[in-house]
């Protein structure tokens, strides 16, 4: 697996890990950071001062495709909550329906 779960005191350390060549690290994320950057993701700069993708560096490309994965994991996670108490709402509504 390449999740790791280590606490230190009160705080823990998420790590997700991958191994993989040197050349297909590179084209999954820089594939992954354009199509976020297309998306936009990342500093883009201003219309007097842009910055092209093809400026940024192999590090700014891992920050947008991490930030992306923070993202996709913390919707997920409060979509969870949400569906959740939604649901425990409806079931206490079931239980005490109007009437006429």
């Amino acid at each position: 697996m390449a999740g790791t779960y280590q606490v230190n005191g009160q705080n823990v350390t998420l790590k997700f890990e991958y191994t993989t060549t040197i050349a297909e690290a590179l084209s999954i994320v820089g594939d992954c950071a354009e199509y976020l950057w297309d998306h936009g993701y990342g500093d883009h700069g201003t219309d007097d001062a842009p910055i092209l993708f093809s400026d940024l560096t192999d590090q700014q490309k891992v920050n947008i495709v991490d930030r992306h994965i923070v993202r996709v994991v913390v919707d997920a996670a409060n979509t969870f909550k949400s569906v959740k108490a939604q649901e425990v709402a409806r079931l206490a509504e079931e239980a005490n329906p109007h009437t006429l």
